[in-house]
C-alpha cells in the first residue's frame, strides 16, 4: 500500500467516523427536544395554608403559576389531584366524623375550570388499639422523636384536563369543618399512559431505540443522497 492510498484511507475513515458521530449526536438532540415537548412534568406540589376564618368552613387558595401567561399543565394529559393532610390523632379529629373537601381549579380570571367534592374521615381506631399503639410508641413519643399523627390522603380529581383557552393557574379548597391540621400539601400528578408512560418510566431503552432508529434513517437518507 502506497503512502498516498494509506492517507486516502485514513481520510475516508476519519470522515466516516465524523459523519456517524454527527448522525448520533443529532439523533440524540432530536430525541431530547421531542421528550421535552411531549412529556410534561410528572408532579406539581404546593404547600396548602389553611385559613380558619369561619367557625364552620376552612379555606385555602393555592397559586401554581407565578409568571403571567404561563401554562404549567399539558392540555393533552390527564392529571390526578390529591390533598395530603398531616393531622394529629386527637380526640377532636377522631370525633369529627365525615367532612367534605371541595376543590375548585381556577383560571387567570378566577373562573372555575373544574370543581369536585369528596368526603373524608380519619380512619377509625378502637380504644384498645389507641392504648396499644401509645404503649408501643411511648419512648419515641416521650423523647419527641415521633408524633401522634397520621397522613390523610384524599384524591379530589382523577381525570383532570387543562383547557386550551382557560389554563389552570390556581386552586381553591374548602373544608366543611375546621379540621386540626399540622400541614397540608396539594399534589397534581400526571397520569402517564401509552408512549408517554414508556418514555418516562423506561427512559434508557426507549431513548436508545429512538436514537438508533433515527440514526439509521439518517444514514439511509445520506446513502441515497450520495448515490
Amino acid at each position: 500500500m502506497s503512502a498516498r492510498s494509506g492517507a486516502s484511507l485514513a481520510i475516508r475513515v476519519t470522515l466516516a467516523t465524523a459523519a456517524l458521530a454527527t448522525v448520533f449526536v443529532s439523533s440524540a438532540v432530536l430525541y431530547g427536544m421531542f421528550y421535552k415537548l411531549y412529556v410534561p412534568k410528572l408532579l406539581h406540589e404546593a404547600t396548602v395554608h389553611l385559613q380558619y376564618d369561619s367557625p364552620t368552613n376552612t379555606t385555602a387558595y393555592i397559586g401554581f403559576v407565578q409568571k403571567p401567561n404561563y401554562r404549567f399543565l399539558s392540555t393533552s394529559q390527564a392529571y390526578t389531584v390529591t390533598l395530603d393532610l398531616h393531622v394529629p390523632t386527637s380526640e377532636y379529629n377522631e370525633k369529627l366524623g365525615n367532612f367534605m373537601i371541595s376543590l375548585g381549579m381556577l383560571d387567570a380570571q378566577a373562573g372555575v375550570v373544574y370543581q369536585a367534592s369528596r368526603a373524608a374521615i380519619l380512619p377509625f381506631r378502637s380504644t384498645a388499639v389507641r392504648y396499644l399503639q401509645t404503649m408501643l410508641r411511648a419512648i419515641p413519643l416521650a423523647l419527641g422523636l415521633s408524633q401522634e399523627s397520621r397522613v390523610l390522603s384524599v384524591v379530589l380529581a382523577d381525570d383532570l384536563y387543562d383547557r386550551l383557552y382557560s389554563p389552570i393557574v390556581a386552586a381553591r379548597l374548602v373544608l366543611s369543618q375546621p379540621v386540626q391540621v399540622y400541614s397540608a400539601t396539594l399534589t397534581v400528578a400526571a397520569r402517564f399512559e401509552g408512549l408517554r408512560y414508556w418514555m418516562y418510566y423506561w427512559r434508557s431503552p426507549v431513548a436508545g431505540l429512538f436514537i438508533s432508529l433515527a440514526a439509521m434513517w439518517q444514514v439511509v437518507l445520506m446513502g441515497i443522497a450520495w448515490s
